[in-house]
This record gives structure tokens, C-alpha cells and sequence, in this order.
């Protein structure tokens, strides 16, 4: 578990950036009131669905029915009318003003009366000679062409009616020279059951890569084609790592998933896009809570410009807005999704890149909704806290950027430096500082809160952000302690040992659910500064 520098696990996210959900939302609820003339499919009903509902109401994708001709959208007429008038379907969360986004295809205003008015009016045909053709999707396995590297994972068996499951695949690669990554498709053997994928490259030292993923994918998301002149970093001799979460279906069920790359040369790309995680690891909401509220912020640090935002939370997930504090002193609100669903994970990309100048504070809020009234409750019974299961909670802007001078951003500061001068200040000789072995030599340098009284945590740098692991039933004989330590992701552990005043050390073993044991060390984190170095460490 520490071996490869990763004290938790952040596989299990609903989610995707880049070139994610292209479902939309209608912002007006159209009347046939205000559409007297005669609609038919052919001349008003077809070029709408061909263009905002083909891509995903066609055979093998993630529409439940097909809607590329008039016999098989006449059946559904009534069931289009309602979900369009209710602004169910298609799916688009972020509310009115913001953007724009290249990505909203959602229905204008004219749109929707008339589908209203066609179904209205009994769904009429129209001139057979005139319904346009069915747009052109690519008949290949791969909708891109065929990728330069191809990822083909091991077969994965789930058994029928079980909770949601979680597999990390990994995918050694043999390339002599960094690579540049301009396009991303995943292609899942099964996709009755695989809810997302996220795709991490283990860099050579063993580390994950401090700049959040390569590429994600959830259900009914396109191939993630990059920005034209940017790439994503693939180091040389980096593993692939392959994030699976599967949602079993009532029958057990196998998967195989291909993931292909395609690639770019230097020459080609101009800016890294770089995927950052403005996140909150650290939130308690309290059984029954109605309205509990968690932030998290980044400041750029250097001009910078924004290529897209992604709020995600799981099942309580109620609303999420990013803000933007710019050097001037100007705030700005640059996204607000204020009916967050879950099942329907968004990236949301701006038509023009916004500027992010040196200084620009990102401020994320979202709440939750814990009660009994939430229809997508697991359990308002319980209190909630970070973790990877859709029944826990999660705290994440995601969100894409590239840098104004030179191709890659500065490497981040280790977020657990400012971690540690803050528990410091609050909690002054309960604090450690730990150093977690790595591949390759390297090390990873962690937090460690361990008070007389109440609950502690072990925090990590997760990117330009921190992650926490809880540390609770602590209990002191004297400068001995056992306790409990919960990661997200992997498990409850426990710990044992002492800590030494005289030398100003601490020493335990950690022991798995597995039974598996590992010693560690630390000394006292003192008030002498502790200098602001890169990050370094997965």
C-alpha cells in the first residue's frame, strides 16, 4: 500500500474532462400556445434530433432508444415532448449565463416549441422526400481511426446484484522518449456495467503524475479529443494505470476494455494541458443535513488561461459554483450548476479559453443534501465523509488549463508544506512530519495529526491539493498509542506505537485489514520553516 507512494485511492470518481458530456438541457419550458403553424418531422423534428439527440440515440450507444428515423421516433413523440418541456432530457446543468461553452448543445427556445407544437399537433410525417439523411457516424471500432497505441486490459469478472466495484489495471509501456497525447478512445468490452475509467500514468520513479490524469471517460462521453496544438505528457517509461469502476447489473458479467491512444510529435504540440483538482478531502456532513457546505481554492502562479471546468460530487450532491477573484480585485462566477446529478458528469469548455492571469484565485462551494428528502439518498442516516464509493462524497473542480509563457507550467509547491504550517498553528506538538519510501528512490512527504483528544488525520498531496485520511479511537498510555486509521479507498488499518519527546520522534506500525504490516517514522513538525519545494511523489 505505501510501496508505491499512494496513501489513498481517488479511482472511484463519476467523471471526465476534455471533451466530455455533450448532453443538454433545455433553460425554457416551451407551450404549443406559442407555435400556431403545422410542424412536421421532416422539415422541423429531424435536423433537431440529427443534431442534438443522434449522437447518443442510435444502435450500441448509451440512448435507451434509437431516433434516427420518423418510424422510430414516432412511438416515443409523447415521452420526447414530456422530457424535453420538463428539461430532462437532453441532460445540461449549468445554468443560464455562464459560458459560453462549445459544448451546450442545449435546445433553444424555438426548438422545444416545436417538438412541443409536432407532438401537439399528433406528430405528423410531413413530406417523406424531404427528411434529411441520418448524420454519418464512423463505422470503425475506433470512431478516430485507428490510434497509435492500443491498451488492452485484463478481463475483469463481476458477480450479479453486488455493490459497485473498483480495479486499478496496469499497463507497462516500453517507450523510449516522452510522448505527446492529442486524442484519447475508450472502447469498454461491456458497457452495461462500466461506469467510468480514469487513465493515470505511473511515472519511472514510481510516482502518479502531480497533474491529475491523462484521460477519463463515463457513460455516453466521446472520444476525448484535445484542444488542436495541446498535448498530455506521457513520460517515458511510465506505466498506465486504468482506474475501472463497474456498476454490476443483476447478472454476473465480464469486461474488457481497450483504451487507444493517439499521438503527437514535439514539434506539433505548443502547450500541455494540464488537468488540476481544486478539492476538498476534508469535509464531515452530518447525518440528515439538508444543506451541508464544503469550499476549496487554487491560486494561479502563473498567467494561465482556462479550457474547461467539471464540478463532481456523488449521490448527495445538491449544487456546485466555481468563482473567479482575479489580481484587479474583479470577481466573477464562472460556472454555476445549481441542480447537480449525479448520473449525468459534465465537463463544460469554454468557446474561447479564459485568462487566467498570475494571482487568479479559483474559489469552488457545493453542498450537499443529506436528508431524508433527497430521493437519491443511500442513507441519510449517516454522516458523511470523503471517500470513493458513490455512497460516500467527494469535493472536486476539476478543471483543464494551459499556461501563457513556455509549453508546461512550473511544478507545483508540495501542498503538504502549507498543510503542515497550518495543523502547526492549531495544534502545536501533535503534529509530525512523514516520509513515505517511493519507487525509485524517492519519497513522498506526509502530514501526520495525532492528538490526545478527539480525531486526527494523515494528509498527502493529491496535485496542488490534499487528501486526508482519518485517524480516530485514539487512545494513550502515556506516550504510547494505539488507534485506527481510515483511507479512503483501501480500508480500515490500525496503528501502534509511541512517540519519544526526548529525540522528538515518532514510530509505529501500520497494520492492513490484510494483516500486512509497515513500520514508520517521523519527527515533530517545529515552528523553523520548512522550505517550499516542488512536489515531489504521486
Amino acid at each position: 500500500m505505501m510501496g508505491n507512494s499512494r496513501l489513498f485511492s481517488l479511482a472511484a470518481c463519476g467523471l471526465f474532462l476534455g471533451a466530455a458530456s455533450s448532453y443538454i438541457i433545455s433553460p425554457t419550458v416551451a407551450s404549443a400556445d406559442n407555435a400556431s403553424d403545422q410542424k412536421t418531422f421532416a422539415i422541423d423534428i429531424a435536423p433537431i434530433l440529427n443534431q442534438k439527440c443522434a449522437s447518443c440515440h442510435r444502435p450500441g450507444e448509451i440512448g435507451p432508444m434509437s431516433l434516427l428515423s420518423y418510424d422510430e421516433v414516432r412511438p416515443w413523440a409523447k415521452s420526447i415532448r414530456k422530457n424535453v418541456s420538463e428539461k430532462l432530457m437532453p441532460p445540461w446543468h449549468a445554468d443560464q449565463g455562464f459560458g459560453p461553452f462549445s459544448n451546450d448543445r442545449s435546445l433553444s427556445e424555438s426548438e422545444i416549441a416545436s417538438i412541443v407544437s409536432w407532438v401537439d399537433q399528433g406528430s405528423p410525417l410531413g413530406d417523406p422526400d424531404k427528411v434529411p439523411a441520418s448524420p454519418d457516424f464512423p463505422d470503425s471500432e475506433w470512431s478516430l481511426g485507428e490510434p497509435d497505441f492500443i491498451i488492452e486490459l485484463d478481463e475483469v469478472s463481476l458477480e450479479g446484484g453486488g455493490a459497485d466495484e473498483f480495479f486499478d489495471l496496469e499497463i507497462p509501456t516500453d517507450f523510449e522518449e516522452d510522448r505527446w497525447v492529442t486524442a484519447v478512445e475508450f472502447e469498454p468490452g461491456n458497457r452495461e456495467v462500466v461506469h467510468h475509467v480514469i487513465l493515470w500514468q505511473r511515472e519511472a520513479g514510481g510516482g502518479i503524475g502531480d497533474q491529475g490524469w491523462l484521460s477519463a471517460w463515463a457513460a455516453g462521453a466521446p472520444p476525448d479529443e484535445l484542444p488542436a496544438t495541446t498535448g498530455r505528457l506521457l513520460k517515458k517509461g511510465s506505466s498506465l494505470i486504468a482506474d475501472m469502476h463497474y456498476h454490476p447489473g443483476d447478472l454476473a458479467a465480464t469486461d474488457r476494455t481497450r483504451i487507444g491512444l493517439h499521438f503527437a510529435d514535439k514539434s506539433e504540440i505548443e502547450k500541455e494541458l494540464v488537468n488540476l483538482w481544486v478539492m476538498n478531502a476534508e469535509f464531515v456532513i452530518p447525518a440528515g443535513d439538508p444543506n451541508a457546505e464544503a469550499r476549496s481554492t487554487y491560486t494561479f502562479r502563473q498567467d494561465s488561461h482556462l479550457i474547461s471546468l467539471a464540478p463532481h460530487m456523488h449521490y448527495r450532491g445538491k449544487d456546485f459554483k466555481y468563482t473567479a477573484t482575479y489580481p484587479d480585485g474583479t470577481i466573477e462566477e464562472l460556472l454555476n450548476v445549481s441542480k447537480y446529478d449525479f448520473n449525468w458528469q459534465t465537463g463544460y469548455i469554454f468557446s474561447e479559453p479564459k485568462a487566467a492571469p498570475a494571482g487568479t484565485r479559483i474559489d469552488c462551494v457545493a453542498h450537499w443534501d443529506n436528508s431524508a428528502e433527497n430521493p437519491s439518498n443511500p442513507d441519510s442516516t449517516k454522516t458523511v465523509r470523503f471517500g470513493p464509493q458513490s455512497y460516500d462524497e467527494m469535493m472536486i473542480g476539476f478543471l483543464d488549463y494551459v499556461v501563457d509563457e513556455g509549453v508546461s507550467p512550473m511544478p507545483e509547491p508540495n501542498p503538504v508544506i502549507a498543510k503542515l504550517v497550518d495543523l502547526r498553528e492549531r495544534y502545536p506538538g501533535e503534529v509530525f512530519e512523514m516520509k513515505i519510501p517511493g519507487g525509485g528512490g524517492k519519497s513522498q512527504l506526509t502530514a501526520l495529526h495525532l492528538p490526545r483528544e478527539d480525531e486526527g488525520g494523515w494528509y498527502v498531496g493529491v496535485g496542488a491539493a490534499i487528501g486526508r485520511a482519518r485517524i480516530y479511537e485514539i487512545a494513550w498510555d502515556g506516550n504510547a498509542f494505539d488507534c485506527k486509521l481510515l483511507i479512503p479507498g483501501q480500508g480500515e488499518s490500525t496503528m501502534k506505537g509511541k512517540v519519544d519527546p526526548e529525540k522528538e520522534t515518532i514510530s509505529f506500525m501500520m497494520r492492513d485489514d490484510k494483516g500486512m504490516a509497515f513500520p514508520v517514522v517521523g519527527k515533530l513538525s517545529k515552528e523553523s520553516p520548512t522550505p517550499a519545494v516542488p512536489n515531489a511523489g504521486g
